[in-house]
């Protein structure tokens, strides 16, 4: 939603999706296996990517990170020009690719003498062969003669093949971009202004197309109901399955499927087999969302390898269940349950009080990555301006901070304003790579530039150290590993301290070890629970004299949960009328007896501050309650003050 930093060409508006991996600096002593990344052994957690072979400082600004499922390739785009030793162009924009097993790098937009002109946006197929990209070079293929930005594919070192190709091989007679490949390499779906890629395409609006590398079949992707018809509005923003089968992209046209009265942009999915379109930015009853994001904006979905998951963000406020933050929000679409909910929110699902963007998925459809300003997604205080990356994990219900530093030291804000960090997750969610122009992710980051980074996400392992008859001490084996999320049975979770009590109504209790820049432990550990059933005690004590400003009383807990919280009222009599106390003001009562319980400060000991003193007849009423539940007699004490 925001401007990159890299010189990008107009009309180039969103890399396309990342089928994420496993990535890591070539000279930062990693240990990498192919195919998993477990076997990434890594002396921090926090790398930059984008430094020149020896690990310094490149000259030029790099983002837009693309990740292989494999674990051994990552693409970015890059003004740099010592990123790689063969780059002859200066500092115009190029594709690099890296291998991390091998350690070798490669220029994907490689040409003789350099290529003319800049290339962005990058995406890599699931072995971390196959890159494609945009580009305006006109040297990269043979008879590149068209003037627009055209999208290519590159299969390891053999020779750039144009996607964006129009019918008889015409060069195409507008521009192409937004690229995304299958995970197989054999599909590429992207954007396009021409109108000579598909036979009558009419509508003078971008559409999405489909591209078979190997029988150089293109197929219209947002195509109208009824026949051959392009449709009649613009569509863009497109995210490929695995196996080429599912095309989601967003359109603001309304003739893609029956009843899309609602006048904004929508989701949708294309089935390229079946040729069959459906519309995914409904809600779980099939009703169309009530507003899209603002027209300067695009929405910008991604798609999981099967097809099954779809995330996208939106301003509508009835897509999810209680949505009442007015604010862009992040939603996941399952096209099997035929369900939508919000995925932006905390680990005690609260919703963001800012916006959330730019979702990506993990192929496996486990973990969702998204950037947001809330600043409530993680921990209080956070600073409502910065822009972060989280990580939300489908399977556990938390959500992470993931572009935090690798001391764990407090992130700078960005160089600029807004900046899109485009993040990309791995298929197991323990690798996340993004862009930024903070200078402290890492030590010794001078270039004042963007760059591109990876975090390891590992989830510490939750041990308990000990347990008492009420409560149990949590540890994990990782001392970042600073916050605990607990829950009983298949209630709500809630984050809770390193002891907490096993006296709640249950019949166990689950607690996860995390923290920022962690994943929650995914088995946590299991606590059966022991229900304390006694009730505590709660005592008003007797004021002083004169008139009434402070009401204290003590409160005690008899069966070892602990006390959790004490509650007062208080209501008082004055020239004939009864008013009561609703935690900030007096108000009319309807009689003296009546009772509003407002929350006290402090529980052993406990106290009550008014607005004002009163005097007359003052009721008094406190309750205490246990962290089991359990609620005390009820106190009342009359009180006359003068």
């Amino acid at each position: 939603m925001t401007a990159p930093s890299l010189p990008r060409p107009a009309g180039l508006p969103r890399p396309g999706r990342r089928l994420a991996a496993l990535v890591a600096p070539l000279a930062a002593g990693l240990v990498i296996a192919p195919a998993a990344s477990d076997a990434i052994s890594l002396k921090q957690r926090t790398y930059r990517i984008s430094v020149t072979p020896a690990g310094l400082d490149t000259g030029g600004a790099s983002q837009e990170p693309a990740l292989s499922v494999d674990g051994r390739t990552v693409a970015f785009a890059t003004t740099g020009a010592d990123v790689v030793a063969d780059d002859a162009n200066g500092p115009v924009s190029d594709i690099v690719a890296a291998d991390l097993a091998t350690g070798l790098r490669r220029l994907v937009s490689e040409a003789p003498g350099g290529a003319d002109g800049p290339s962005v946006t990058p995406t890599v197929s699931g072995n971390g062969q196959v890159v494609a990209f945009a580009t305006y070079a006109t040297n990269l293929v043979a008879g590149d003669t068209n003037g627009h930005p055209d999208v290519v594919v590159r299969d390891g070192r053999k020779a750039p093949v144009l996607v964006s190709v129009g019918l008889g091989g015409a060069p195409a007679d507008g521009p192409s971009y937004q690229p995304d490949v299958s995970s197989d390499g054999r599909w590429v779906a992207f954007t396009s202004e021409a109108t000579n890629l598909v036979p009558n395409d009419r509508n003078g609006r971008p559409d999405v197309f489909a591209r078979h590398l190997q029988s150089g079949r293109t197929v219209l992707v947002s195509r109208a109901m009824g026949g051959d018809a392009t449709a009649g509005g613009r569509s863009s923003q497109p995210a490929i399955s695995a196996d080429g089968r599912y095309v989601a992209f967003e359109s603001a046209a309304a003739d893609l499927v029956p009843r899309d009265n609602n006048g904004i942009s929508d989701v949708f999915v294309r089935d390229v087999v079946a040729a069959k379109t459906e519309r995914v930015s409904v809600t779980s009853r099939e009703r169309q969302q009530n507003k899209s994001v603002p027209p300067a904006f695009s929405i910008a979905p991604d798609i999981s390898n099967d097809g099954r998951f779809v995330v996208f963000e939106s301003d509508a406020t009835n897509l999810g269940t209680r949505d009442t933050n007015q604010r862009t929000d992040v939603f996941l679409r399952d096209r099997r349950e035929g369900t939508t909910r919000i995925v932006s929110a905390s680990t005690t699902n609260v919703q963001g009080n800012n916006d959330s963007f730019n979702p990506r998925i993990a192929a496996g459809g486990d973990f969702i990555a998204f950037q947001s300003f809330a600043s409530n997604l993680v921990h209080p205080g956070d600073d409502p301006a910065r822009e972060d990356v989280f990580v939300r994990d489908l399977r556990t219900g938390t959500t992470t901070v993931a572009n935090v530093t690798a001391s764990g030291a407090p992130r700078q804000a960005e160089l600029s304003g807004q900046f899109l960090q485009r993040p990309a997750l791995s298929t197991d969610g323990r690798v996340v790579a993004f862009a930024t122009t903070v200078a402290n992710m890492v030590p010794n980051d001078g270039n004042g530039v963007a760059d591109v980074f990876v975090r390891r996400l590992d989830p510490p392992v939750t041990r308990i150290r000990q347990r008492s008859r009420t409560a149990v001490r949590i540890s994990a084996d990782d001392p970042a590993a600073t916050r605990f999320v607990c829950r009983v049975d298949r209630r709500d979770p809630y984050l809770c301290d390193s002891t907490p009590a096993v006296t709640a109504r249950g019949r166990s209790l689950t607690i996860r070890a995390g923290g920022p820049g962690l994943l929650f432990d995914p088995e946590g550990v299991r606590v059966a629970l022991r229900p304390d059933r006694r009730r505590p005690t709660v005592r008003i004590s007797a004021p002083g004299r004169g008139a009434l400003r402070t009401i204290r009383g003590a409160a005690r807990d008899t069966g070892g949960a602990g006390l959790d919280r004490v509650t007062v009222s208080v209501t008082y009599q004055s020239r004939g009328r009864c008013r009561s106390f609703d935690g900030e003001r007096f108000v009319r009562a309807r009689s003296c007896a009546t009772r509003r319980f407002v929350p006290a400060t402090g529980r052993r000991s406990w106290r009550l501050r008014l607005p004002r003193a009163i005097r007359g007849a003052v009721i008094v009423y406190a309750r205490s309650y246990d962290a089991s539940g359990n609620r005390s007699p009820t106190a009342r004490r009359v009180i006359l003050t003068r």
